[in-house]
């Protein structure tokens, strides 16, 4: 694969810092009020250089959003093999997951944003591309596993979307409970979350065997 030219690398590079300026501007509660304009100001460019790169606010917002659920994917295929018991493997991704998320609480605005369904309505047909080719790729990775654990009769037998889709919603409401701070966790008690929510995942996850 060719190397990037300077002048790729350089745009390249200028494209991430807005993207960090960006993510700074957007994790404070007043994110919504942030504009183009302030972005550029802050990340010490014109306005028309953000626009070189991003065709608007939301597609800003959309790339963030890519980026964070880009990395915790990276992380799934990094930190998990295939050396250790599956259901051991299992317990450990959805507590890493859980972390991920309150380490990365930066994107809670912008995760969150993305999500509605009027962004989603009005979201660019390129943009649902990249998302749904990012959802293929999570199962891609996650899929095989489950099916093996079927397989291997240590989870119940069931359609796999009955799996992903109650993992889903238990993992969903956990993230908003944790996103959500003193809301939920008045004594900053937040691993009480993730064990809570862990051991209802592998439950049932499991299943009725």
């Amino acid at each position: 694969m060719p190397r990037p030219d300077r002048k790729q690398r350089e745009f390249e590079r200028r494209e991430q810092d807005l993207l960090d300026t960006a993510l700074e501007l957007f994790s404070r509660p007043n994110w919504e009020s942030v504009t183009i304009e302030q972005i550029a100001r802050a990340a010490d460019v014109g306005k028309g250089t953000v626009y070189k790169h991003f065709i608007s606010k939301d597609e800003l917002l959309f790339r963030l959003m890519l980026r964070f659920y880009r990395g915790l994917l990276q992380a799934f295929q990094q930190e998990f093999g295939e050396d250790e018991d599956i259901l051991q493997r299992f317990r450990k991704v959805f507590e890493y997951a859980l972390h991920y998320h309150l380490e990365h609480r930066e994107y809670r605005y912008v995760v969150e944003y993305c999500k509605r369904i009027d962004f989603k309505e009005r979201a660019d047909e390129s943009w649902r591309a990249s998302f749904l080719e990012l959802d293929q790729a999570f199962k891609d990775w996650g899929d095989p596993m489950i099916l093996a654990a079927m397989d291997g009769g240590m989870i119940e037998k069931r359609p796999l979307v009955q799996v992903t889709l109650g993992l889903h919603a238990c993992f969903d409401g956990a993230v908003a409970m944790l996103w959500a701070g003193k809301d939920w966790c008045p004594h900053g008690d937040q691993e009480e979350i993730v064990e809570a929510a862990t051991a209802f995942m592998m439950s049932g996850f499991i299943g009725q065997i």
